[in-house]
C-alpha cells in the first residue's frame, strides 16, 4: 500500500494537471474521513488507509487498485534509479528525475493511473 501511495504522489507531481488532482478528491476526502486523527509519517496514513480500504469511496479505490498494479510494475525501476531514497519526498523526486529513464512498462502504469484519475 505504502508503494501505491507513493506512486499516486509520484503521478500528482509528475503531471502537474488539474484534472489529475481534481481525479485524485475522492481518495483526498477519504483520507480525511477515515484517517483524521493519524499523525503523518513513517507510513501511517497509508496504513490507516489500508485498514479502511472497504470504507473508502469507489473511485478511490480504483484509483488505489490501479497505483497498486503500477506499483508493482515500477517495482525495478525504483530499485535501479532511486535506491538511496529512503523517504517518500525523496522517491518522488528521484522518479520525477527518472522519468526519461523508467521502463516503457513502469511509464505505461503510471500513465494509466494518471488516466483512471481524470
Amino acid at each position: 500500500m505504502l508503494k501505491s501511495v507513493l506512486v499516486v504522489s509520484a503521478v500528482l507531481l509528475l503531471s502537474g494537471s488539474s484534472a489529475v488532482a481534481q481525479g485524485a478528491k475522492a481518495c483526498v476526502e477519504d483520507v480525511k474521513k477515515n484517517c483524521a486523527g493519524v499523525e503523518p509519517g513513517q507510513g501511517r496514513i497509508a496504513e490507516c488507509v489500508k485498514k479502511h480500504v472497504g470504507e473508502v469511496s469507489a473511485p478511490c479505490q480504483q484509483l488505489l487498485a490501479s497505483a497498486a498494479a503500477a506499483a508493482k510494475t515500477c517495482t525495478d525501476d525504483v530499485k535501479q534509479h532511486c535506491a538511496d531514497a529512503k523517504r517518500r519526498t525523496a522517491k518522488i523526486a528521484c522518479l520525477k528525475s527518472a522519468l526519461s529513464n523508467l521502463s516503457d512498462g513502469c511509464k505505461s502504469a503510471i500513465s494509466q493511473v494518471a488516466a483512471a484519475r481524470k
